[in-house]
């Protein structure tokens, strides 16, 4: 049996539920349970799990990054020299970061179109165990791969733009 009620006098409304229920079906015992308090129950799981989720997508974006950097780091100190030598030949401070820039964002694009399918059809599965489900819109895709992209070149332009305004005297010394 459902009843719905107001929350404004609770154990008055269960008591009169009780009573009710003693005279239909006195054999049986009185058991109930709120309905709200039953759904959170359910997805209980659900929301724990999208706390870690949470947690752990923040900590591979830093690692991501952190990993990035590192990269573009060990990238510009192996270029030094080439670096020097264009910038002695005349080339412009974006011509050195868009150099140092291509390659970074060929493997973030890469990344985001093996990633996207990949993405879709686990959370597409995910969502079926739900009898309330809502539809996958493209655009989430998208901007988390423009978020990703923008991540990975302000990280590594940070270092290139430092790379590039190094005297090139400095680079070429050891020549």
């Amino acid at each position: 049996m459902s009843v719905k009620f107001t929350g404004d006098n609770v154990k008055e409304a269960l008591s009169d539920a009780r009573n009710i229920y003693q005279e239909l079906s006195p054999e049986l015992p009185f058991r109930y349970f709120f309905l709200d308090e039953h759904m959170k129950a359910l997805y209980q799981n659900e929301s724990r799990q999208a706390g870690f989720i949470i947690a752990f997508s923040f900590l591979s974006i830093i690692v991501s990054i952190l990993g990035i950097v590192g990269l573009s780091v060990f990238l510009s100190l192996y270029k030094t020299k080439e670096i020097g030598v264009r910038k002695v030949n005349g080339a412009t401070i974006i011509e050195i970061m868009t150099m140092l820039n291509r390659d970074f964002v060929k493997w973030v694009i890469i990344a985001f179109v093996l990633a996207a399918p990949l993405g879709w059809l686990a959370v597409n599965r995910w969502l079926e165990n739900f009898a309330y489900r809502t539809a996958l819109s493209w655009w989430i895709f998208a901007l988390a791969g423009f978020l990703a992209f923008l991540i990975a070149l302000v990280s590594v332009s940070w270092q290139s733009w430092r790379a590039a305004t190094k005297n090139p005297v400095e680079a070429l010394r050891d020549e």
